[in-house]
């Protein structure tokens, strides 16, 4: 029987974070339609473009982070790690926006973006998921809100996937007049994602083994 490779969870986190970031620009380029999650800091870069979506991406996060504190009443010191890694994400994005602005956009073109874009996703969700290390602001605050109020993952995440679509809706309606960042895609995206995610753990878990270097770090996610 061969023996499955262990990749340090930090190595993994890293993988999953450039990933994901290469995901949701090449998702924007297409056109139909971004994740929920991300909807909301494009429309807000999209009105306020003062401020790019590589930015608006941790100010956002760091606006869930106070509402969570503000909820739970309890810091973790993991928080401090999200708050660097959604930093890191928000300018990894903005290299990859600069990276894609020039690419060809047909249609078919845009479709396979898209394509590429979640299939990129699914596997950085798996990676990062999978490391075992503080997790992005989004994910803690979404992991945190189902422990404090005793409710499935899948409500909360449902409700706030509703909330950021729905706000998203509005303000691009409000302020650009169309819809911006939200389309097909989108509903895509939340009705598959979650199998796609499935899938590629089913798959790394029968080659790959995912363990921390630091153990200290594996334990700020707790």
């Amino acid at each position: 029987m061969d023996k499955k490779i262990t990749v340090p969870g930090e190595v993994s986190f890293v993988a999953g974070l450039l990933l994901i970031s290469f995901a949701i620009s090449l998702m924007v380029i297409a056109g139909f339609g971004i994740s929920t999650i991300s909807s909301l800091p494009y429309v807000l870069s999209c009105i306020f473009n003062q401020i790019s979506f590589g930015i608006w991406n941790p100010i956002f996060q760091i606006c869930l982070l106070c509402l969570l504190l503000a909820i739970t009443k309890r810091f973790k010191s993991g928080y401090v790690i999200s708050v660097v890694l959604s930093v890191l994400f928000g300018l990894i994005i903005n290299f990859f926006m600069h990276a894609v602005a020039g690419l060809p956009t047909e249609y078919w073109q845009r479709l396979l973006y898209f394509i590429a874009g979640y299939l990129f996703m699914c596997v950085a969700i798996a990676l990062m998921v999978g490391s075992k290390i503080p997790l992005m602001i989004i994910d803690t605050f979404l992991n945190d809100l189902t422990i404090h109020f005793h409710v499935t993952y899948r409500r909360i995440k449902t409700l706030f996937d509703i909330i950021c679509v729905v706000l998203s809706v509005i303000l691009s309606m409000v302020f650009l007049g169309h819809l911006e960042g939200v389309g097909i895609g989108t509903v895509i995206m939340a009705c598959i994602t979650g199998l796609g995610v499935h899938v590629v753990n089913t798959t790394l878990s029968k080659v790959i083994i995912i363990k921390p270097w630091s153990r200290w770090l594996g334990e700020r996610v707790k």
